[in-house]
């Protein structure tokens, strides 16, 4: 198994080798700083990410394990109709669900804009009831 490990190792590197030797020969100059540069970067950052993913493993393994939570439930949920009108018309005539006696307000709605002076937009502009 080691040693199909190694050959097999062996020949992504030569791979790799012949794979890059080919593409620096037929880029650019312009194109190949780019991708020289690309891959100094990749390089200068992978230090950083081997730490942090090191650091990371290591306060796992210090961690203690988490205790065992009861699963969430949702509150239980009680629907209570109101008690029917006497003489009340059917449910889905909801305009004559209200008694007789019931009447709309009838004074004047006041809105405020913000960001506007008082008095602008309820008096002067519009007029709403």
């Amino acid at each position: 198994m080691n040693r199909v490990a190694m050959i097999l190792g062996l020949g992504i590197v030569a791979f790799a080798v012949t794979l890059a030797t080919y593409v620096g020969t037929h880029l650019s100059n312009e194109a190949l700083s780019v991708l020289t540069g690309a891959a100094c970067g990749v390089g200068a950052m992978l230090p950083a990410v081997v730490i942090g993913g090191l650091s990371l493993l290591r306060r796992r393994e210090v961690a203690s394990p988490p205790q065992p939570v009861a699963p969430a439930q949702y509150p239980h949920v009680f629907v209570v109709a109101p008690p029917a009108l006497p003489n009340a018309a059917p449910a889905n005539n909801w305009q004559n669900m209200y008694p007789q006696g019931f009447n709309p307000p009838v004074s004047e709605r006041q809105f405020s804009v913000i960001g506007e002076e008082e008095g602008v937009w309820n008096n002067e502009r519009h007029n709403v009831r």
